[in-house]
């Protein structure tokens, strides 16, 4: 839980605000785009101008929190328009569900140049320090719980908008609360939100049941690929970008494939490699929670949770799977031993 003098400071920072940016990490998923919807509708409440700005495309299915498009950095506005003003001259930064650099691309030099306070919500072990004021807890299920304890701290109505959005980022973060961080304050947030009008049925069709014919033709390339190791206690997968252009699917379609793995009896540890635009490999890795992979993803200057992490690789994949299985492999000898 956060303390409620670090409540207070995040709370004092918003009020000498007037005008806020909202952004979070690269490849946008259900918590940060439910954190970012819900600090922009109590920054709204507050009477001050805010705008989103995401630093990749947004997944359609998420689609259904937003009445606008949100701009895309390096795509709608440039870095140096970011820089420039162009966009808006913003007082305070709120970035939620990540607190690494890494996380970051193109904003960060825009973070480091100024010295606009920053407010950080976040709920991931890897952290860089990047807030003024950090609102922080490793032990939350989602970055989504952090701003709903913020709601409260602060008395801010919790209306119907904000709990889909809240409701989103926890359901996403917890797997549908088939993952371990799932606790008796998940579902003590998700039972209040939904009595605040969140639609679990209607988020989960949004979300899960609303595949393109190209995501789920890049899901079948990919389980193609399958392979296991470690007496089946492993499995890797991998999409190229060749993959991409058959299926025409987007690199957003890859959200939460590597959990395809996991519903083999035996995987313990799941890994997904996604071959990036200039050539480097995206390593997703998930955990039952026998490995820890965040040790594993930092070894490589990425980070995320025990059982979920990810991080950046340099090509050939041939390279990029056998350095990651080394360690996988060392980590569940060391399991068993």
């Amino acid at each position: 839980m956060i303390s409620n003098e670090d409540l207070q400071k995040a709370l004092d920072l918003i009020k000498k605000s007037s005008q806020v940016l909202i952004t979070t990490h690269t490849k946008v998923d259900g918590d940060a785009t439910g954190c970012c919807v819900a600090v922009r509708e109590a920054l709204a409440a507050l009477g001050k101008q805010s705008k989103i700005l995401f630093l990749s495309s947004l997944p359609q299915w998420y689609g259904f929190l937003f009445d606008e498009k949100v701009p895309v950095l390096g795509v709608d506005i440039s870095p140096e328009e970011l820089s420039a003003g162009q966009f808006g001259r913003f007082d305070l930064t709120v970035i939620v569900d990540t607190n690494s650099f890494s996380q970051l691309p193109k904003l960060d030099a825009y973070l480091k140049q100024n010295n606009m306070p920053v407010l950080v919500i976040d709920h991931h072990a890897t952290a860089d320090g990047l807030g003024d004021v950090e609102l922080l807890d490793s032990q939350a299920a989602a970055a989504s719980s952090i701003v709903l304890q913020l709601y409260k701290y602060a008395g801010w109505r919790i209306t119907a908008k904000v709990s889909q959005a809240l409701f989103t980022g926890i359901a996403t973060d917890t797997g549908w609360f088939h993952f371990n961080n799932t606790d008796s304050v998940v579902f003590r947030d998700c039972a209040e939100l939904t009595d605040a009008g969140a639609n679990p049925s209607e988020i989960y069709h949004d979300v899960c049941q609303s595949f393109s014919p190209e995501r789920f033709r890049l899901m079948t390339a990919m389980q193609n690929s399958l392979e296991l190791h470690f007496d089946n206690r492993c499995a890797t997968q991998f999409i190229t970008q060749q993959d991409f252009k058959t299926t025409g699917a987007k690199y957003e379609d890859t959200e939460n494939l590597i959990d395809q793995s996991q519903r083999i009896a035996t995987v313990e540890v799941a890994v997904l490699f996604v071959e990036l635009a200039d050539g480097r490999w995206r390593c997703s890795l998930r955990s039952r929670g026998a490995v820890d992979v965040c040790r594993i993803a930092q070894r490589f200057d990425g980070g995320g949770h025990t059982c979920a992490a990810g991080a950046f690789l340099p090509a050939p994949l041939k390279q990029a799977k056998n350095t990651i299985l080394e360690m996988v492999g060392k980590s569940l000898s060391d399991h068993k031993a």
